[in-house]
């Protein structure tokens, strides 16, 4: 809805990004920043590599009196983040960025909580009105604008040192994080401040569901406040969850991880995406929400008894989410099923490979000694060589995969010579501690040849 001066390479105005918080310290952090920028890579369709495009630089620095464990400093300090174009990290070529593809980044980006643009900046709240008159950030919202009728509301959040007392003594300062960031004092001299802005508004005030919301945001970084409007909001990543699922199993892969895994593999319409492994198809689940017009294929060697293919299409059927072209029974190293799952698609091959392996099911069973991700691996290559390619060239397959405190990434993943059979590139990895035992790494490959 917001109107801005848009140059045609990465917006003129600085990003805010806040995000989605963690129901445990460090749980989802890793993937944060890898999740973004390949969404927006996705959305931009180049092939320039992940984050090296984007610099992410803290919005808040903790400086408070108050104890406060380093972790705890850590994550309060990248809560939020000011985004801007790597120069560097880019190709010589101007990459362009519409501010669409910003919004469409931010609406896909399970890890997003929102995102704002910064209109403008002073350390006199006063001066924001006429800084941000002359931007013109805001006048799609003008009386006679395009935006006229929308709706707004204001608020405030003040991230700055506040006394911590017990009874009537000061003990020492801490900031402001989370709800108790909002300030009913800030939102009062910010309303002051802004009237001569917002008495150029056109629409009425919600302040429910507006279409534009504006904020006053202090205690940022370099001590200035700050007027932005909120641009995009991340998915609503819960309607997916396992406990609202129709098809139950018992170790269902969770939104922010299926979303994590989709983003990295940058799907996006158009796109044939198989999951090998595909259990109740939550990874499917979520590229029917970032592409819904992509083309999905599961395959599960589990048979309906244990995974209900029917109670699968209702998951996808009761959310009004696009179908699978196909969920087949059977082992995904089995040529006559991988055929089937090429035919699903008009045989040719998927553009991505998107998996959550069992971890260690084959081997308990005695299946053979090579990890599902071996077995994957081999399959590609087979397919490779007989010149009916599983993954296209420039596909990627992105895949968790379990690592012990007694083992390293690199003793987990199929070897050089096998990727190099497959065709498989190794383009990056990121950590998920689960608990002091395990980790669950994150890992993205690029088929080359």
């Amino acid at each position: 809805m917001s109107k801005t001066k848009d140059n045609g390479r990465f917006p003129s105005r600085e990003l805010l990004i806040h995000w989605r918080g963690e129901k445990d310290v460090g749980y989802s952090k890793p993937f944060r920043q890898l999740e973004f920028a390949s969404a927006l890579l996705a959305e931009l369709e180049v092939p320039t590599e992940g984050e090296s495009m984007l610099q992410f630089q803290n919005a808040l620095n903790y400086s408070g009196n108050a104890k406060m464990a380093d972790v705890n400093i850590e994550h309060f300090n990248e809560a939020m983040q000011f985004v801007t174009l790597n120069e560097e990290g880019c190709s010589k070529e101007d990459i362009q960025v519409p501010r669409d593809a910003i919004i469409s980044t931010v609406e896909r980006s399970a890890l997003v909580h929102a995102c704002y643009e910064v209109i403008a900046a002073s350390e006199n709240i006063e001066e924001l009105a006429e800084l941000a008159i002359q931007d013109g950030g805001f006048e799609d919202m003008y009386k006679g604008a395009a935006n006229e009728k929308a709706t707004w509301c204001f608020r405030a959040r003040n991230y700055g040192d506040i006394p911590v007392t017990t009874t009537e003594i000061v003990v020492g300062k801490e900031k402001r994080y989370s709800s108790s960031a909002r300030s009913m004092k800030l939102e009062k001299e910010g309303l002051k401040a802004l009237t001569e802005l917002l008495l150029k508004f056109g629409g009425k005030v919600d302040l429910l569901n507006p279409d534009c919301k504006v904020y006053i945001f202090d205690g940022l970084e370099g001590g200035t406040k700050i007027l932005a409007r909120r641009i995009a909001v991340g998915p609503r990543t819960s309607i997916i969850a396992p406990t609202t699922r129709i098809c139950i199993t018992n170790t269902p892969l969770e939104p922010i991880a299926s979303f994590s895994l989709c983003n990295v593999a940058r799907i996006r319409n158009g796109m044939a995406i198989l999951d090998p492994y595909a259990g109740s198809c939550a990874t499917l689940l979520a590229s029917a929400m970032i592409a819904p017009q992509s083309q999905t294929v599961g395959i599960e060697i589990a048979h309906n008894g244990i995974v209900s293919r029917d109670n699968i299409r209702k998951d996808f059927s009761s959310r009004n989410l696009t179908q699978p072209v196909a969920l087949l029974q059977g082992d995904s190293t089995n040529q006559t099923i991988r055929d089937e799952a090429k035919t699903a698609i008009q045989y040719r091959p998927f553009d991505a490979i998107i998996a959550d392996p069992p971890y260690g099911i084959r081997e308990s069973l005695s299946y053979n000694d090579k990890s599902p991700l071996e077995e994957l691996f081999g399959s590609i290559a087979k397919d490779r060589q007989t010149n009916e390619r599983l993954l296209r060239k420039g596909g990627r397959l992105v895949s968790f995969v379990a690592v012990t405190d007694e083992e390293t990434l690199e003793e987990m993943l199929p070897s050089d010579d096998l990727a190099r059979e497959a065709g498989l590139a190794f383009e990056v990895s990121r950590e998920q501690p689960l608990n002091d035992k395990l980790s669950r790494w994150l890992v993205s490959y690029v088929c080359k040849e």
